[in-house]
């Protein structure tokens, strides 16, 4: 739990090792996931609009949770930008 990674050291052996290619290709959402991500985005956006035009600004929080869900993304973590999604626009709508 406390150990130190050497980043250095880390390319070093990631270099070395052979490549993967099934380990690296990340698998296909299925279209439940992206159907749920997908509305779960549009309502955000709806949400995130009524907010920002009401009083031009969003919480920190919420700024942090929108990176999140782009991050994830961006690494292929469909599932889990799905769900943070929903849990963020229930949040969003519950505090109207």
């Amino acid at each position: 739990m406390s150990a130190i990674v050497d980043l250095a050291d880390w390319r070093r052996a990631r270099a070395a090792a052979p490549p993967d290619s099934e380990a690296e290709a990340p698998a296909a959402p299925s279209p439940e996931v992206v159907a749920r991500l997908d509305g779960a985005m549009e309502r955000l956006h709806q949400l995130v609009s009524g907010v920002l035009e009401s009083s031009g600004r969003l919480q920190p929080r919420v700024e942090t949770e929108l990176l999140a869900i782009m991050g994830e993304l961006t690494v292929g973590l469909i599932q889990e930008a799905a769900s943070r999604a929903e849990r963020l626009a229930d949040r969003l709508a519950g505090s109207r």
